[in-house]
């Protein structure tokens, strides 16, 4: 049959990287083929080659039967293939309906017709019914709306072939749901979709066949609805899905209280939290978009002001007007944010930079002057621990996976020797592969004396990777349910807020 799409024994080398190995891939009209794989699988190179971003170094592409090389992005625009990325591509100055619209603005002789795009734009985002304005300037809207934006900038001109990188990562269920929608529309008028994803359970609701790859090989393509989670699994990290997570060791009985919160109050909506951490434990905070779970883990360095409450760290209180990133550092207390590109990592700098610039003191010789065989020393140490890829301390962050960067920024808490580690959606966007060695990271520094609040939308995270599990519902800490007894039934029904116990807290942290 004729295929839409075809890559045929593609090859990409990076310097020292064999990134694609005589990779054969297809895609047919009307289909979507979910492309799954660990970071570093391949995954991206090859939709990068689709998309015009990289030239392939050997191996065939064919559109729609024919032959093609793809020169560049907007030539791959011009053929009718549209790519949408997890770092975006619009501009922050310009408003939304100037991005929809930039390099195909409508015009008349000697001008833009405006009102014309900001109509057209409005139409597009209806979609979505995301309440986005096409006068708003990009910069002023949140991720998943830019996120949208984005889409439908990529679907305005009717494209042959649209590839998707990790749409949902960012959007609330409904909008995932209009998403969905929109997918089966283009999807039944013929548009072949490309779908990059790590979140396996989706595939059986949008795809129609998926192509595992690993380690920049094709492994196998499957029907989607003839395999399961399990067989995926085995077949992206040679492990079976029971080896996701690791057995969770209980807290040592006499293990210290580390943090300490009480009545927290916020200016963004928290009210009256009250929790405690102990050493060796992990303590899971879940709940809904708008629960403020995210806005927890700010307050609690200092990033989200706080109008009442009291923080303390190994006894010692924290006053609310000393109270920063910078200084909860100084106490061993590190905060790995959501948005780990935006706010969590200096992109544009090399891996060794990243890892230790919260430790430069470590590497001191003299006052101001570095020992910098030293410092390269621990970073070479940290990237053989965590298996980070490439293995290059002068790698730019901004050229890593998202699973790489993550392990970027947890070696800078490693470094750092941080005895209280806050993160936030530390598994969001990345493979299983890396997700798993992060479980693993994290239990063997709670067995160190270390503790992890861990705030996560993954519901399977908190029942398995946690010793207790906190539940946030309207800015407000609704419970706090132990390993043992928590279950998905139980915790949902404290995410809806039809349950809650008094002062969220169970025996355990009441005591």
């Amino acid at each position: 049959m004729t295929f839409l799409l075809r890559a045929h024994e593609v090859t990409k080398r990076f310097p020292g990287v064999l990134a694609l190995d005589r990779v054969s891939f297809e895609l047919r009209r009307g289909e979507v083929h979910a492309l799954v794989g660990e970071n570093g699988a391949g995954k991206s190179t090859l939709v990068n080659i689709f998309a015009g971003s990289l030239r392939p170094d050997g191996g065939t592409i064919e559109l729609e039967g024919r032959p093609v090389q793809i020169r560049s992005p907007h030539h791959a625009q011009e053929l009718g293939i549209r790519a949408v990325f997890q770092q975006l591509s619009l501009v922050p100055a310009l408003t939304v309906a100037e991005n929809i619209f930039l390099g195909r603005e409508l015009t008349a002789p000697g001008l833009l017709r405006k009102p014309a795009m900001r109509a057209r734009s409005l139409a597009q985002l209806g979609i979505f019914d995301a309440g986005i304005a096409p006068t708003t300037r990009v910069r002023d809207l949140t991720v998943p709306q830019r996120y949208l934006v984005e889409i439908a900038k990529a679907t305005l001109e009717h494209p042959k072939v649209l590839i998707l990188d990790e749409p949902t990562a960012s959007l609330t269920d409904r909008e995932t749901g209009v998403l969905f929608r929109l997918v089966r529309e283009l999807r039944a008028q013929g548009v072949g979709i490309i779908w990059i994803t790590h979140r396996l359970e989706e595939l059986y609701e949008i795809a129609d066949r998926v192509t595992v790859m690993r380690d920049g090989r094709h492994v196998a393509t499957l029907a989607a609805q003839e395999t399961t989670t399990d067989r995926l699994i085995t077949l992206m990290t040679g492990r079976e899905y029971e080896q996701i997570y690791p057995v969770l060791q209980p807290v040592p009985p006499d293990a210290p209280t580390i943090l300490e919160v009480r009545g927290l109050c916020s200016v963004h909506g928290l009210r009256h939290i009250s929790l405690t951490l102990r050493r060796g434990e992990i303590l899971g905070v879940g709940g809904l978009i708008g629960s403020g779970k995210g806005l927890l883990g700010r307050a609690l360095v200092g990033l989200e002001p706080l109008t009442a409450g009291e923080i303390r760290i190994g006894g010692e209180t924290v006053r609310a007007d000393h109270l920063s990133p910078h200084a909860m550092l100084r106490r061993g207390v590190m905060y790995f944010p959501a948005d780990r590109r935006g706010e969590g990592l200096l992109t544009n700098r090399s891996v060794l930079e990243n890892m230790t610039i919260a430790a430069l003191e470590r590497f001191e010789r003299l006052v101001g002057l570095l020992e910098k065989g030293k410092e390269r020393r621990a970073v070479v140490e940290y990237i053989r621990r965590l298996a980070i890829v490439p293995p290059n301390p002068a790698a730019r962050v901004r050229n890593l996976s998202g699973g790489n960067q993550q392990k970027v920024a947890l070696a800078r808490g490693l470094i750092r020797d941080t005895q209280v580690f806050i993160m936030d959606e530390p598994t969001q966007g990345i493979d299983v592969g890396t997700k798993i060695a992060i479980y693993e990271l994290l239990h063997e520094l709670v067995r160190q004396g270390a503790a992890v609040l861990f705030i996560t939308s993954d519901m399977l995270e908190l029942l398995h990777v946690c010793h207790r599990v906190a539940v946030m519902f309207e800015g407000e800490l609704v419970a706090t349910i132990p390993h043992e007894e928590a279950s998905e039934e139980r915790l949902l029904q404290y995410f809806f807020g039809h349950m809650r116990e008094e002062g969220g807290q169970s025996s355990v942290d009441a005591a």
